[in-house]
């Protein structure tokens, strides 16, 4: 055998816990767009992105790991057991992110103050329990706005923006649907409160159907828009699979952050397009 019986499984959960699925998908984000849109983004800006949003899910789920009461799972029981390389981790990363920030990327932090404020207005409202919009809605919000504030489109209403949203708001409702249970014991303003996991399904697949609709009458309406459908298409195809697939472990919340991944296809095949 190639790998030993576990091996794969190991370094799922490793890929899973660390978030590592997330900095994948939003390297391919940001990939996608930057190619897309033919507007280069630098390579401080991009390690700013990674650095950040990595410390962010990682103080995240070290904040989680600290809520959970016995029996633990099986993620807060990982955090737990290695909290002080965990910590090290984070604070690496979040001064590399504060040091390119203020001293590489200012005008570009500068730039996005508000949408800056907003977000970190409503992630204490998150904290403190007084939210009112549900939390699957506004991560998908800020995500999506995210990805696209290096970019023009970032002051635009475009078509591709919302086919982009909708895709991020599915794959949300999906798998933040496995942490219900945690959600409800910590009273945190979720849909899932009031939906049960056959209408956060149902909900996923209309949305993922929707943004279909709007992909095909994007590409059949605006020319050269091939890539689009190719990226985006196999996006929405990946995620609206996962929709059938049951949850409840990480290997179902990995495969829907990995959906994409397909967005690295057009910047691949453009790639091997240049060679002689």
């Amino acid at each position: 055998m190639m790998f030993p019986n576990g091996f794969l499984i190991r370094i799922g959960k490793l890929t899973s816990f660390l978030a590592l699925d997330v900095l994948f998908s939003l390297a391919a984000n940001l990939s996608f767009f930057s190619h897309y849109l033919h507007q280069k983004i630098q390579p401080t800006l991009t390690l700013f992105y990674l650095s950040s949003v990595w410390a962010l899910y990682l103080a995240d789920h070290l904040w989680d790991a600290s809520r959970e009461e016995e029996p633990f799972s099986e993620r807060a029981r990982f955090y737990l057991r290695f909290r002080l390389l965990i910590v090290s981790l984070f604070v690496l990363l979040a001064f590399l992110s504060l040091y390119i920030g203020f001293f590489l990327e200012s005008v570009f932090l500068w730039n996005k103050l508000p949408l800056i404020l907003s977000f970190l207005f409503f992630l204490v409202l998150i904290v403190i329990k007084r939210s009112p919009i549900p939390k699957e809605i506004l991560v998908s919000l800020f995500y999506t706005l995210g990805v696209f504030a290096p970019f023009s489109l970032f002051f635009e209403l475009n078509t591709i923006v919302w086919i982009f949203y909708l895709h991020v708001q599915a794959n949300v409702l999906l798998t933040y649907d496995n942490d219900r249970e945690f959600d409800r014991t910590n009273q945190t303003y979720t849909l899932t409160q009031y939906w049960n996991p056959q209408t956060i399904r149902m909900v996923s697949r209309c949305l993922l159907g929707f943004g279909m609709i709007l992909l095909l009458s994007f590409w059949i309406l605006e020319p050269h828009s091939g890539r689009v459908l190719l990226g985006l298409g196999l996006t929405y195809l990946w995620l609206g699979v996962c929709s059938f697939r049951k949850g409840g472990d990480f290997p179902f919340k990995s495969l829907c952050e990995l959906s994409y991944l397909p967005m690295f296809l057009p910047q691949i095949f453009f790639f091997f397009s240049l060679l002689p």
